[in-house]
């Protein structure tokens, strides 16, 4: 399982690896409302003012495009579902994060380039967030079961390759609880067999 994950993440990589190249394409020439410098912004208030409209406006596209990659036939049957491949729990691994056709992920990450148009952010701050991205997909992948609410952690996301239809969102719950697609799951995983556990209780 690990090996075709591997495989699949591999064939991928290099074509999903040209949307961070777009970006700085983008930004180099001027195209986007990104600076260098705090100053240029009018200081470390309007810096996080503008980084939490920025998170959340990317939050907002992503949560819509990856619900869009479910609900629209062709996408999920065509790109999103080869990712989808992976069930259960035990099908989850970190390699899972990145076994994607190369079109599912640059279409869950374009809100990372689209809102650098309107939304200004800081040049360094963009990259270490594509940066955390990529951890972050990691982490959600590995089944690991914690509470982190309001945090899309692992045990929602686990939720969302088992049940498909909850759980949309990539760093928070808000997206899916103002939608309706907000599954929440149970405080601990099953551990113990059915049998046994109906005995204890």
């Amino acid at each position: 399982l690990i090996r075709k994950q591997q495989m699949h993440a591999q064939s991928s990589l290099f074509l999903y690896a040209a949307l961070p190249v777009l970006s700085e394409f983008l930004i180099e020439n001027k195209f986007t409302a990104v600076y260098f410098y705090v100053d240029q912004i009018g200081g470390w208030a309007q810096y996080t003012f503008f980084l939490i409209a920025y998170i959340a406006c990317v939050e907002i596209g992503i949560y819509w495009a990856h619900r869009t990659l479910h609900t629209n036939k062709w996408l999920y049957n065509n790109i999103h579902g080869p990712h989808h491949s992976y069930k259960s729990k035990e099908q989850l691994t970190p390699w899972a994060s990145i076994a994607f056709h190369p079109l599912d992920g640059i279409i869950q990450a374009s809100p990372y380039v689209i809102c650098l148009h309107f939304v200004p952010v800081h040049y360094f701050t963009h990259f270490i967030l594509l940066f955390f991205t990529g951890i972050w997909a990691t982490n959600i992948h590995d089944a690991m079961w914690c509470d982190t609410e309001p945090i899309m952690g692992a045990k929602y996301h686990t939720m969302h390759h088992t049940h498909f239809v909850y759980n949309y969102g990539q760093f928070f719950t808000f997206c899916d609880a103002f939608w309706g697609t907000l599954r929440e799951p149970q405080k601990e995983p099953d551990v113990l067999p059915p049998k046994t556990a109906k005995k204890i209780n």
